[in-house]
């Protein structure tokens, strides 16, 4: 197994879990995953191989710089990296982008700089991490407004609070489907759909779903019609590895998020066949674009950390913060 190439990940401690699986059953597609935390990175040299930086979403803008310097000394070495996180969009300037561009059809207001919801239905969230709604829509501007000053009083800061426009999600078999998609080096990869009987649907309710929709999704594996629009987030985002989430609407698709370190789990327990071999497809094709990042890594030597990780095995202030 030592021989095999590495690729490494790295991601905020609390979140490791997400990659449990994957690193499981990584040498059974003919590579290795090792997993490093922002927090305590260890002793330098690091292990030599290709890199992928995640959780951007979860970082502060100092963190962010330096994990850039992380970033730019494993790039040295000539292995692929993925991921830059000065280059990260948080939320807010992500669906602004996707808007301007046209991706969406809907918009976003941001509070702090003193924008309102200019339609309704809107909902209010919390921007960094992963923490989704707070409470349920709002349909007109009082509402919003005391939406806004019960999030404050409540200790949100007004600078991470975002209104989002309601996208008129359609229903498919009586329920509400979320889509996505991974976006792995240039490679776009299927992710299971989850459904759920109300409009937030994060992560599904077992048995929203029936057989006749986990049919359909295992038909259009191979001919994924959504190939295109997950290419298109992942290169206004500028990221090179992460997870679109999106919903289909009357309007065309609604691009929710970016997530740069995303569940990835085999969900090969489960009644119906027709799932089961869903998720089996997309975890073959999941492993078999990250083994081809860490076989691009394989030959490159160990990255010179020298003043990047201090006492701790912690990452060091960049030379610019004060």
């Amino acid at each position: 197994m030592a021989s095999l190439p590495l690729l490494i990940f790295f991601l905020r401690k609390p979140f490791r879990n997400t990659l449990r699986e994957m690193r499981e059953n990584a040498p059974r597609f003919g590579y290795r995953i090792k997993i490093f935390s922002y927090e305590r990175l260890g002793r330098w040299p690091l292990p030599a191989g290709a890199a992928v930086f995640t959780d951007f979403e979860r970082l502060a803008p100092w963190e962010l710089e330096m994990v850039s310097v992380l970033r730019a000394r494993i790039g040295e070495t000539g292995a692929p990296v993925l991921n830059d996180p000065a280059k990260f969009l948080p939320r807010g300037a992500l669906l602004k982008v996707l808007h301007r561009e046209g991706v969406n059809s809907f918009g976003c207001a941001l509070p702090a700089q003193g924008e309102r919801p200019a339609r309704f239905p809107v909902f209010l969230r919390t921007m960094a991490a992963h923490r989704g709604v707070i409470g349920d829509l709002l349909h007109s501007a009082e509402e919003a407004e005391a939406a806004l000053e019960s999030a404050v009083a409540a200790g949100y800061p007004i600078s991470d609070l975002i209104f989002v426009d309601y996208a008129p999600l359609e229903k498919e078999g009586g329920v509400f489907r979320k889509r996505a998609g991974f976006g792995i080096g240039g490679t776009v990869v299927p992710a299971p759909t989850v459904s759920d009987h109300h409009w937030v649907a994060k992560s599904g309710v077992k048995g929203a779903a029936g057989a006749a929709e986990y049919a359909a999704d295992r038909a259009e594996l191979e001919d994924w019609p959504h190939r295109a629009l997950v290419a298109r987030v992942m290169a206004l985002s500028g990221m090179d590895y992460g997870r679109v989430d999106f919903a289909l609407t009357s309007q065309g698709p609604a691009v929710f998020e970016l997530n740069t370190n995303p569940q990835i789990r085999r969900g090969l327990e489960h009644p119906d066949e027709n799932r089961v071999a869903t998720c089996r497809w997309i975890d073959a094709r999941l492993h078999e674009a990250l083994a081809e990042i860490a076989h691009r890594g394989a030959g490159a030597g160990r990255a010179d950390l020298r003043g990047v990780i201090g006492p701790g095995g912690k990452l060091k202030k960049a030379a610019k913060l004060p």
